[in-house]
């Protein structure tokens, strides 16, 4: 009995990811805070002109992944909207 091993593609584990997906947060402009959050959701908002994007320390790397990729994807089209609303270019 043999195992295969397909070393041509290694994979990422998903600590990794979630720093891949905070640098990329990171890259479009939000401050990325890992607080213990209790009863409150991961979320982002803007203060002072900064995005900041808060996840739940508590939360397995997987959500983190997860609320980063839907506050990007949230964020992105709300840009867009309020662009084509006003005229004005996406920051």
């Amino acid at each position: 009995m043999s195992l295969e091993i397909n070393d041509s593609q290694p994979q990422e584990n998903v600590v990794e990811r979630l720093r891949t997906r905070i640098k990329q947060a990171r890259a479009r402009g939000f401050i990325v805070r890992q607080e213990m959050l209790g009863p409150h959701q991961s979320t982002w908002c803007e203060i002072g002109g900064r995005k900041m994007l808060f996840l739940d320390a508590a939360q397995p790397a997987r959500e983190q992944i997860t609320t980063i990729d839907e506050v990007l994807a949230n964020y992105q089209a709300a840009t867009e909207l309020n662009s084509l609303a006003t005229g004005q270019p996406e920051r």
